[in-house]
């Protein structure tokens, strides 16, 4: 059911007619004037709920620029936590996760402009995967992972996280294995041999998972960065220039190396991720 509901088009009531909510159990979702998805939470009576809710302050302040109402969907008791924790990870809204009483919340789109920034030259899009009822839309990134050094991509993506890991903003890098080149255990342990595959590994077995603004992109390493490179052409991403296969160059890389993931992917057109906050900015 919750995959089918949009959050847009449920009834709502203004923040300052919280009042009017009904005495039920439901997710409730906080959504401003520009439809920007501000919070989302679960609430066994809603009514109850917002008589004293912990992100009233926040609110109130969006409220002074951008009229704030709250949206909601009644919802049966013991499937209100596993519905909240699904529209948390599917719509990314922009306070969850975030501190309470921190008046400086950095927008997720915000930390990955700036990380694609850093990145534009190290980065390459290989395709995306479009949105269906079971996924969010999905870009795959690909980079370079044979510069094992502190100044390798996979290294210099390690150091941006760390840098940003105290900000207070919802964006996740959510790290996964991606695999290994060659098994350790037949290394002999001390070895120049094992030293230079464990640096190999740090700089190859990576892959970053980034939620924004309802789409997901993948960071993974390639063989291939240079022949990928040969066949791209400038498109931008989250309104940041970056070097994307182009539809001929996918289907020639697809054809020519059906191991190396390209299967499945389609080609990337345009822009993706909605500039949600980015473009309020230049409209004031």
């Amino acid at each position: 059911m919750a995959e089918l509901i949009d959050p847009f088009k449920l009834p709502s009531v203004y923040l300052s007619d919280r009042k009017n909510l009904p005495s039920c159990p439901a997710i409730y979702f906080a959504i401003d004037a520009e439809n920007r998805l501000l919070y989302v939470g679960q609430a066994t009576n809603l009514a109850a709920r917002w008589k004293n809710h912990h992100r009233e302050y926040q609110l109130q302040e969006i409220n002074k620029e951008s009229q704030v109402r709250i949206a909601w969907q009644p919802w049966t008791l013991e499937d209100l936590s596993e519905a909240e924790k699904y529209f948390i990870k599917t719509l990314h809204p922009l306070l969850n996760g975030t501190e309470v009483e921190s008046p400086d919340i950095i927008p997720s789109e915000f930390i990955l402009r700036d990380f694609l920034k850093a990145f534009s030259r190290r980065l390459i899009i290989a395709g995306i995967k479009p949105r269906s009822k079971e996924q969010l839309a999905q870009v795959y990134l690909r980079y370079d992972w044979k510069d094992c050094s502190p100044k390798g991509t996979a290294a210099k993506i390690k150091d941006f996280i760390k840098e940003n890991k105290g900000k207070n903003t919802s964006i996740k890098f959510q790290w996964k294995k991606y695999g290994k080149i060659t098994n350790a255990a037949a290394l002999r342990p001390g070895s120049r041999a094992q030293k230079v595959n464990a640096r190999q590994n740090r700089s190859y077995n990576n892959h970053w998972e980034v939620p924004c603004n309802g789409v997901l992109i993948h960071i993974t390493p390639t063989d291939l960065y240079k022949q990928i490179k040969e066949k791209t052409e400038i498109k931008k991403l989250a309104g940041i220039n970056l070097r994307a296969l182009t539809t001929t160059g996918l289907v020639e890389m697809t054809m020519k190396y059906i191991y190396h993931d390209f299967s499945g992917l389609f080609p990337y057109n345009s822009d993706i991720v909605p500039l949600l906050w980015v473009n309020s900015q230049l409209r004031n």
